[in-house]
């Protein structure tokens, strides 16, 4: 079979029009991920910690936790397969400093309810006190009442 050339050249721009298009699909997908990068390479850095019970992982990563920052943050990304994440997040958080005092998030700068993988940023008014260890509880997300991620400052 002898293909024309008109022919040709029509195949030929459908096929570049489909992977421009899956080129900036994949573009669109990945925008949603949230990037922070620390600031300050003097500040102490945190270990991410993470959870995966119930088919939904989270994991935390506090972004500038020490004393006389403005606002605490910490990066949040969720992952499943099995579960609609459906949860507002400054709702089911809370922080809880080594002195006991619960802190509610002030924010959500991320991915909205919804979906099976989300990500983004809650945010904390900072603390002005020395405090020498932290505990992000996250609740009822994926079946779990309560999961614990928890950060020695010191």
């Amino acid at each position: 079979m002898k293909i024309n050339r008109q022919t040709w050249l029509l195949v030929s721009v459908i096929g570049l029009v489909a992977v421009i298009g899956l080129i900036f699909s994949s573009r669109s997908d990945q925008s949603e991920n949230i990037n922070i990068s620390i600031k300050n390479s003097n500040e102490p850095t945190f270990g991410t910690v993470i959870s995966d019970e119930g088919g939904v992982e989270v994991a935390v990563t506090p972004i500038n936790p020490s004393s006389g920052s403005k606002e605490w943050l910490f990066k949040v990304d969720l992952t499943t397969h099995s579960v609609e994440l459906g949860e507002d997040m400054t709702l089911v958080s809370e922080l809880i400093l080594d002195s006991g005092e619960v802190i509610r998030p002030t924010s959500w700068e991320g991915s909205p309810p919804g979906g099976h993988h989300r990500n983004g940023v809650l945010e904390f008014v900072g603390v002005s006190k020395t405090v020498s260890g932290l505990t992000l509880k996250i609740k009822n997300v994926g079946g779990v009442l309560e999961r614990e991620f928890k950060w020695n400052l010191k």
